[in-house]
């Protein structure tokens, strides 16, 4: 897990300063885990018999990240 500086300067990096650019791909990293596991829960609600005939894919699925890694 990325720690987040509370003091990023102008995030350049340098002096042990974070740069911006990776911790936002940090973060982009850690939405598209979470997205591909609600997405493969979803679809194992729907291969589940035992639950109700609900789609769950289809209503619950998450739209694709706008934002996307250079």
């Amino acid at each position: 897990m990325a720690k987040v500086p509370k003091h990023i300067g102008k995030g350049e990096g340098g002096a042990g300063v974070a740069q911006l650019p990776a911790i936002f791909n940090d973060l982009i990293d850690d939405l598209n885990e979470l997205r591909n596991k609600q997405i493969a829960l979803l679809q194992k609600l729907d291969a589940d018999a035992g639950t109700a005939d609900t789609d769950y894919a289809a209503t619950l699925t998450p739209a694709p990240l706008k934002t996307v890694k250079e």
